[in-house]
């Protein structure tokens, strides 16, 4: 259960969020099917648990918020918010967490806790893709972000395959033009691709995405081959953290890691991008537009975030009879 700090936490933030949901409500439809009463009477409590349990994770540890909302962007852009991302492998088949894209993916055993506290509350109603959704959304508020209201009714998928999370997902190597084709393909655009990538202003990496922007940059197996872009003490920072050939250690991807604020595009701006595909956003005039509004204080990337988040939220959802309801988010029934 939730500790006490957590739970007198939980009354302040469900009173800030009554102040702060009509100015930061998102404008974007919900796909047919979804419902912000969703669980009104099947189980009206299922919004309260998420909630309480990742206020708890955050409390622990403030990096968790990174790890939910990589979980919602992992699920939904293969084969859409299924909660197939949560899938455990089989002998059978390798499951969309075995693929390159998903190391280091955080926050699976966490979901499976929250998934069992609302099995115990509402057996067999709230499904793990819900789940994903709402834990992305209350992550990201309770840094600092945005607050939005999120459909609900999504229902979970029984496959899940580690090929087709390598040839949706984009690779944090990644130039500009490959980085828009990859967004166009779901149906955003390059400003909803500069905005999304906000998200890493409360992300976590491992050093495995890491590597390629600061050895061998461009391909000649050379230790000291680095992004010439990047600004040199920040490479060398990077370089500090992450040893040649270590893909384990982690770092913050942010300047305020933890705070979910502008302060990502602001590094960009100054050659502090951890990605090449951070780097890559003012490579080009287009990128380098949005960014440097974005760099603002008073820019609209709130509001533009919450917007992207529940347009990806419609992604490929299954509902009314599809797919079912995971009693297990790792396994299906």
């Amino acid at each position: 259960m939730a500790s006490a700090r957590a739970s007198s936490s939980l009354l302040l933030f469900t009173s800030s969020v009554l102040l702060f949901a009509t100015l930061c409500a998102a404008t974007v439809p919900y796909a047919p099917g979804l419902l912000e009463s969703f669980y009104n009477d099947t189980c009206p409590q299922a919004a309260s648990i998420v909630r309480s349990y990742v206020l708890k994770y955050l409390t622990t540890d403030s990096s968790f918020a990174g790890a939910f909302n990589r979980l919602q962007f992992h699920d939904c852009w293969v084969q859409g918010c299924d909660g197939s991302v949560l899938l455990n492998s089989t002998s059978t088949n390798s499951a969309e967490r075995e693929a390159h894209v998903n190391f280091g993916l955080r926050g699976l055993q966490e979901v499976d806790e929250i998934k069992a506290a609302l099995e115990y509350a509402c057996p067999g109603v709230v499904s793990c893709a819900d789940l994903l959704i709402l834990a992305a959304r209350d992550a990201t508020f309770l840094a600092g972000g945005p607050w939005w209201p999120v459909g609900l009714g999504r229902r979970d998928s029984r496959v899940s395959n580690d090929l087709s999370a390598d040839g949706n997902l984009p690779f944090p190597v990644f130039p500009f033009d490959i980085l828009v084709a990859n967004f166009a393909s779901k149906n955003f655009n390059a400003r909803e691709m500069v905005v999304l990538s906000g998200a890493h202003t409360i992300g976590r990496s491992h050093c495995n995405g890491i590597l390629p922007h600061i050895y061998n940059f461009t391909g000649g197996n050379n230790e000291t081959d680095t992004d010439p872009t990047l600004n040199p003490g920040f490479a060398a920072y990077l370089k500090r953290n992450c040893p040649f050939g270590n893909r384990d250690n982690s770092i913050p991807i942010d300047s305020t890691s933890g705070k979910f604020d502008n302060a990502y595009y602001k590094n960009v701006q100054n050659g502090k991008g951890v990605f090449i595909t951070d780097s890559t956003l003012i490579t080009t005039t287009l990128g380098n537009s949005i960014v440097s509004s974005f760099a603002e204080g008073d820019s609209t990337f709130f509001q533009e975030f919450a917007d992207a988040m529940v347009k990806m939220g419609n992604l490929g959802v299954l509902t009314g009879s599809q797919g079912e309801i995971r009693q297990k988010c790792q396994f299906v029934n």
